[in-house]
């Protein structure tokens, strides 16, 4: 089990320490593909970044290309939640967000701050990151954030690892997003498209993510 135990208590054998600092029970890999490194399996049978202390220096969380995550520390300061992102997405990810009628539009371009509580690979080849967004950008936030997202914004960097779900394979052939994602606990500034999710109940989500800074 890859774990930082510094600065709080080891879990007692069977148990790992979830990105929220609560002792888990852990998932049998049994009949299920192993987590990358610097993941493990959640109790929902997810692949969930493993909990690292926020003072250590390099990010062991490890996406299935092999890449490191870099460290965002530095927390931007926002006037107000409208800032102007003209030109700072790139509109040729659609051309790889599989069944892009799912996701309903309500800003092709949006940036966001806040911090990262939770990042999970999806077996469409994007990772699932919740982010718990500054207050300005409260209103961003819908029900199904809170009943289905523990109230956190979702972020959906695309085809950064392996696809396994036959219907979205097409969409990530012979593409990857190289998109470096911070650690948990990380304050980042996103920017992509602002949509709902109709598949989920209509949450809300930056999908896809041009960039994490």
């Amino acid at each position: 089990m890859v774990e930082s135990h510094e600065a709080s208590a080891r879990c007692p054998n069977g148990f790992h320490k979830s990105p929220s600092g609560v002792c888990e029970t852990v998932t049998s890999h049994q009949g299920l593909p192993r987590c990358p490194n610097g993941y493990h399996r959640s109790p929902s049978g997810s692949c969930e970044v493993v909990t690292v202390n926020n003072s250590e220096g390099n990010n062991n969380n490890l996406a299935n290309n092999g890449n490191a995550n870099d460290i965002g520390t530095e927390s931007p300061s926002f006037n107000n939640s409208t800032i102007s992102t003209s030109g700072l997405c790139d509109e040729t990810l659609w051309n790889h967000v599989y069944n892009p009628a799912r996701l309903q539009v309500v800003d092709p371009c949006k940036t966001v701050g806040g911090i990262i509580d939770s990042i999970k690979v999806e077996n469409d080849g994007d990772f699932h990151v919740r982010l718990r967004v500054d207050p300005q950008f409260a209103s961003m936030i819908n029900s199904a954030n809170v009943n289905g997202q523990f109230g956190d914004l979702v972020l959906e960097p695309i085809c950064q690892n392996t696809v396994t779900q036959t219907d979205a394979k097409a969409a990530c052939q012979n593409f990857h997003q190289s998109l470096n994602i911070p650690q948990v606990g990380s304050h980042v500034t996103v920017t992509g498209s602002y949509v709902h999710d109709l598949a989920h109940g209509g949450w809300s989500e930056i999908h896809p993510v041009t960039s994490i800074k």
